[in-house]
Order: C-alpha cells, then structure tokens, then sequence
C-alpha cells in the first residue's frame, strides 16, 4: 500500500512540475476587448502596426482605447486612440513605449521586468543601495494605483515591500 501512494505522489509531482509554463511576456488584462474595439481604430492599427503579433485592446474611460504589445527590441509599446468622431475621421493615434527608464538599466532587468509585471509595468530607476548589489526600483500600475516594487541587480524581484501611491 505504501509503494501506490508513493507512486501516486510522485506522478502527481512529476504531472505538476510538467505542466509548468515558461515565463513569458503576458497581458494582465484577464478580459478581452478586442471585438469591442471600433472597426475604424482596429483597422488603422493594422495598417500602421503589421509586425505587432500579440496585441492585447483596453478601453481607458469612454475617450479612448490603446493597444499593446511588445516589439522585438524588447520594449512594450502603447498606442492610443480617441474614439470621438473628429479623430476617428483622421485615424489618428500616439504611442508610448515603455517601461520609462530614468536612470541607465541592464537588459536583464528590463527583461526580467517586462515578464514579471507584463502590461502594468511603467518604469523602472536604478537606486543606491547600503551594500555593493545594485537595486531598482520597478513601478508598476494596477487598477489605477501605482506601486513600487524593488529588484536586484540580476533582475529577480527581491522581498514584496511594495510601496503604494494614488493617481489623482
């Protein structure tokens, strides 16, 4: 009997650890908005945007909408659209690409930011630390607030001390 439930939990540990998946680039959105994106909008990001693979619509009030996805030199890239008719006559639209970087950032953290944090990332700056590691401080925004999180020098998000701040 005890050879069956040793077998059982370690096929059940083997099954868990394969259905793993790798760390990836996602949206945080859980919704999808992209057959609510008016037709004129979607249309003429196509057009402008034929690379942008995974593209991920969020309305943003009853103004706008943006779409996101990340570009192959590893930057997410937001571009906007107003929805009121003057606009939409004129198919215009702004992007934004991001994270914001204030100070000099390796790669590896931009990397490692970018796959922890997904669609809510903002910025990240390089902050002096007491020790000789190098920290940065990664804002991130969630349901409209900005928190700060810190990361290490290899890009591994240390302790979850998030410090939390109100958009007004």
């Amino acid at each position: 009997m005890k050879k069956i439930i040793c077998a059982a939990l370690f096929l059940t540990a083997a099954y868990t650890l394969g259905a793993q998946e790798p760390v990836t680039y996602k949206a945080t959105s859980e919704v999808d908005y992209s057959a609510q994106v008016p037709v004129s909008i979607k249309t003429n990001f196509e057009a402008t945007y034929p690379t942008a693979t995974i593209v991920t619509w969020m309305p943003m009030g009853e103004d706008y909408w943006y779409a996101s996805y990340k570009t192959d030199n590893n930057r997410i890239v937001r571009v906007y659209y107003n929805t009121q008719p003057w606009y939409l006559m004129r198919n215009g639209g702004f992007k934004a690409s991001l994270p914001v970087l204030n100070t000099f950032v390796p790669d590896d953290v931009i990397t490692n930011a970018i796959n922890t944090y997904g669609n809510s990332l903002y910025s990240i700056t390089r902050r002096l630390s007491n020790g000789n590691e190098e920290m940065y401080h990664v804002t991130f925004i969630r349901n409209g607030v900005a928190e700060i999180a810190t990361m290490n020098g290899q890009g591994v998000a240390s302790t979850e001390t998030k410090i939390t701040t109100t958009q007004h």
